[in-house]
């Protein structure tokens, strides 16, 4: 197996926001509808060449925030599993304060809600020092070992080493 790309140097978050949980126990109703319902906006923020992605140019201050091209090597051609990763997460049971998924290279993207009414979402890459980032590895190794395909395997493996999860 090849060894994934090692994570680059990441700015350090100003907080870790304890408040993010994974829902214990996430009910099945809670889980379709979701699946039948979220929708991906992207955001310029978290994205270093935003009109590459065909996004507006961000004028605010990223602050601490991660970049999906930049950190996470998330490129044009990635935009297209979008779909497949938000629906990854959520029959993962990656559903709490916000919605996490795990790509195949590895990297765990946070969703969070941009329009509740809508049901949209946008994502960034998870850093390896967040709280939620082992929580979430954990659960999606344990759901990929018992419902994932090959590719879900392979994307918990990839995380586990890229992250250095024991």
């Amino acid at each position: 197996m090849k060894k994934p790309q090692r994570r680059p140097d990441l700015p350090a978050r100003i907080s870790d926001n304890e408040k993010r949980r994974l829902d214990p126990s996430p009910l099945p109703e809670r889980i379709h509808n979701l699946l039948t319902t979220v929708k991906y906006e992207g955001s310029s923020k978290h994205k270093r060449h935003p009109h590459l992605y065909g996004l507006s140019p961000f004028t605010g201050s990223r602050g601490d925030a991660t970049l999906c091209d930049e950190h996470a090597n998330f490129g044009q051609a990635d935009m297209a599993t979008v779909p497949l990763l938000i629906k990854r997460g959520i029959q993962a049971g990656l559903v709490g304060t916000a919605l996490w998924t795990v790509a195949d290279n590895g990297w765990i993207y946070e969703g969070r809600l941009t329009n509740a009414v809508q049901s949209e979402y946008h994502g960034y890459p998870v850093r390896p020092t967040e709280a939620i980032a082992e929580a979430v590895y954990l659960r999606f190794r344990d759901w990929a070992d018992k419902h994932g395909s090959d590719a879900d395997k392979k994307a918990a493996s990839n995380c586990q080493a890229l992250y250095g999860f024991s």
